[in-house]
């Protein structure tokens, strides 16, 4: 039933609104008003001010001949009087006898004006039905549909000159659309307590329905309806808003920080809207009957209500909006204001009157250029974010690089030497190698793959019958090269070797001169570090770093709750909706809801040990970490392996263990709920000054490009980014590897302290 009636009400629209553009492009109203005398012939008796006809000085007791051809007019009669409508061209013959042809079509502005209100219509149909389309058993979003039509339908009729329907239809539109808008502005911004609005919203409707009826009744007597039917029209939008601004002060301390938020925006987007038509129009109309602006101008601010809701519809999960809030208002208020003075310096034609309206923005421009840096300041967290993502990129980019030098020099061997297989290891440091594998080595070292080996391995590896050491500018060793057997089983030729000598000394330097870049790189951003000057650093880096970490945290701990309890209490809420708006109950559907409600203690007690990991306090890090995979892994639906090669006593301090901790529960967490992988393994082994730990898994994997855009599930990869934060505050390294559909592998880095160096 509720689909029928949104789709009536669509085609309605859509055929009405198209009849109107039609006619108004084509067969405007002229502005003429005729009568007919004794001898049955037409003559005008009034001209319409600022009509079309004005500009062709047609003077009343002129005679019209002829209406496109015809005798006899197309007329529109209303309390006694016609207009002649539908009239494309008209004979013209003035009181000296003489004769001429009059065009009836549309001016350059009726064009523009009409082509605005399109852009208009388009826009606020278009968003609701899309609305509307997404989830029809909603009635909020039904609502919502309804007062868009209703908004762009008033906006057409006041800009098109088909007279009519404007006269028919423009009224009950009218009528209609303060109750429609106060009841969306509660249904979306006080649900929990919208049943104590039914009294004041059936009171709305009675007041609509007895106005809608007299409207009627007036329209079928044929007659213009009296001026107080305006007043009272341009009365009940004013009550609605002060209604609003009543109903929000009273409501406002009973809603959390949240709610706040969110009916803050509402708030501000639909009293800025209305404030154009109140001040502009509606207040100096029932003061002193007439207006700063016509009506249809000052009716287009209702359109940023429809895209405020439409934005709150979109982003309703959105967690903290303080910083943006503010900016938003002030914006929208100096800009509203702005446009408000356009108006009125096009309709004050008085010197003096302009002079003040000038005077007026100067004074509105300096405070909106006070008041905007006030919040510049909270760019820094998005500078934080953008740096992270980028140091992230930078640092994918430079893997890629390298692993497609390791593809070039594999497929130019394959060319050369007919093999079964080639492998090219590419190690750098203490961190995880990097492999690349084809033919019959493909499987076994496909990139994610866990039980990634030690370097040394390659070299003793009897499995291959030639391995060829790769050494850099220096000498030292940055990979191998590990030859398969021939497809034919015959040993390698002398030739053949020599190829692959020059090819191992050519991925020798090209492996060289990219690590040789990429140390180079990293040198020089620890330079400009170095650079700052001396006062500013020694005052200022403990502070930095300290507020840093703290913002970091509270980002950590609000990207957590908006991507798991959030996303979860968003979903109950939308079901227990439509539960409230169908009656409906589903048995299936409950099951999820308590599936829901796990998830969602499972989280809380995942946040708790998020703020501190109190198994920390029970054991080393070897049992936290056995701990954590279990608990991660509760339902077995992912291989999982520790392979923990610290020494015991462990030799760090509990400062490390406890962020070490944190970053690994980090990266694991990510795996779940992103890698979709089957296997997972976690390493940690020691160094000579550095303590190393990777997390390994065989999931899809992530390109430099997606981790700067948002991931199907709405989330981003903040964790990975805040890892990489942590661990540099450390004054540790991360390594990030990773491909699309072949896994990731995580390599953190973290200095022992000089005091555990002694033990």
């Amino acid at each position: 039933m509720n689909r029928i009636f949104i789709y009536s009400c669509l085609i309605f629209i859509v055929c009405a609104a198209s009849y109107i553009q039609f006619r108004s492009l084509t067969t405007p109203f002229s502005g003429i008003k005729i009568e007919q005398n004794g001898t049955s012939e037409w003559n005008i008796s009034i001209v319409v001010e600022d009509s079309i006809a004005s500009s062709y000085h047609l003077e009343p007791g002129n005679r019209i001949v002829s209406f496109d051809g015809r005798s006899t007019p197309r007329l529109f009669t209303i309390s006694e009087e016609n207009l002649l409508i539908n009239t494309k061209k008209i004979e013209v013959q003035d009181e000296d006898g003489h004769q001429r042809s009059i065009e009836i079509s549309p001016t350059r502005n009726d064009v523009l004006e009409n082509g605005f209100a399109f852009l208009m219509e388009v826009f606020l149909i278009g968003v609701g039905w899309y609305s509307v389309r997404k989830r029809p058993e909603s009635r909020l979003f039904r609502r919502f549909f309804l007062m868009n039509a209703m908004i762009a339908m008033c906006i057409v009729f006041l800009f098109s000159d088909e007279i009519p329907l404007y006269n028919y239809l423009f009224p009950l539109f009218a009528i209609w659309l303060p109750y429609v808008m106060l009841s969306f502005y509660l249904l979306f911004g006080f649900r929990s307590v919208h049943a104590k609005f039914r009294p004041l919203l059936n009171l709305y409707q009675l007041y609509s329905v007895v106005f809608s009826l007299y409207a009627i009744f007036t329209l079928f007597r044929n007659v213009w309806f009296p001026f107080w039917v305006t007043d009272l029209l341009n009365f009940s939008l004013i009550f609605t808003v002060v209604l609003m601004v009543g109903i929000t002060a009273f409501y406002w301390t009973g809603f959390d920080r949240i709610e706040k938020n969110q009916l803050f925006i509402l708030f501000i987007g639909a009293v800025v809207s209305l404030m154009s038509y109140v001040l502009l129009y509606a207040l100096p109309f029932l003061l002193w009957k007439s207006s700063f602006v016509p009506a249809e101008y000052t009716l287009v601010g209702l359109v940023p209500i429809s895209g405020t809701f439409t934005y709150l519809l979109v982003r309703r999960q959105m967690l903290d909006l303080r910083t943006f809030i503010p900016k938003l208002a002030v914006r929208s208020l100096y800009y509203g204001l702005t446009l408000c003075l356009f108006f009125l310096a096009a309709t004050w034609g008085n010197p003096g009157y302009a002079a003040g309206l000038f005077i007026l923005f100067g004074i509105m421009t300096y405070g909106y250029r006070r008041l905007l840096p006030r919040w510049r300041k909270d760019n820094n967290k998005q500078d934080w974010l953008e740096n992270q993502k980028l140091h992230l990129s930078l640092q994918l980019t430079e893997r890629n690089h390298i692993r497609n030098t390791l593809r070039l020099i594999a497929d130019m061997l394959h060319d050369r030497i007919p093999l079964h297989g080639i492998v090219i290891v590419y190690h750098d440091g203490e961190s995880q190698p990097l492999v690349h594998a084809t033919g019959i080595y493909r499987e076994k070292w496909t990139h994610g793959t866990p039980n990634v080996p030690n370097p040394d391995y390659w070299f003793h590896n009897e499995k291959f019958p030639h391995v060829k050491e790769l050494s850099g500018l220096d000498s030292d060793r940055i990979g191998y090269l590990c030859l398969g057997p021939k497809r034919d089983d015959t040993p390698l030729t002398s030739n053949e070797l020599d190829i692959a000598e020059k090819l191992s000394v050519e991925a020798a330097r090209l492996l060289a001169n990219a690590r040789e870049i990429i140390r180079l790189q990293h040198e020089h951003k620890r330079q400009k570090r170095r650079m700052e000057p001396e006062e500013n650093r020694d005052s200022r880096t403990y502070n930095r770093m300290l507020i840093e970490a703290r913002e970091a945290e509270k980002i950590r701990i609000s990207y957590f709750l908006h991507d798991d309890l959030l996303q979860n209490l968003i979903f109950l809420s939308r079901d227990l909706e439509e539960l409230h708006d169908t009656g409906r109950y589903d048995a299936e559907r409950a099951a999820t809801w308590l599936k829901c409600l796990y998830d969602t203690q499972r989280s809380i007690r995942s946040l708790s040990d998020l703020l501190y990991p109190h198994i920390l306090d029970k054991g080393d890090l070897q049992e936290a970490l056995h701990w954590l995979l279990r608990d991660m892994n509760h339902e077995e639906e992912v291989a999982v392996s520790l392979h923990y090669d610290a020494p015991s006593p462990e030799p760090f301090t509990a400062y490390v263990k406890a962020n070490l901790f944190r970053a690994v529960r980090e990266l694991i967490v990510n795996v779940f709920k992103h890698a979709q992988a089957t296997e997972l393994q976690v390493r940690i082994w020691m160094g000579r000054e550095f303590v190393f730990c990777s997390v390994t898994d065989n999931g899809k994997g992530f390109s430099d490009a997606s981790i700067l855009h948002k991931s199907a599930s709405g989330g981003t990869h903040f964790g990975l980014l805040s890892v990489c934060d942590q661990i540099e505050q450390l004054g540790g390294t991360t390594d990030i590897d990773s491909l699309p559909g072949h896994g990731t592998t995580v390599t953190l880095k973290l200095p022992l302290f000089k005091e555990n160096l002694s033990q």
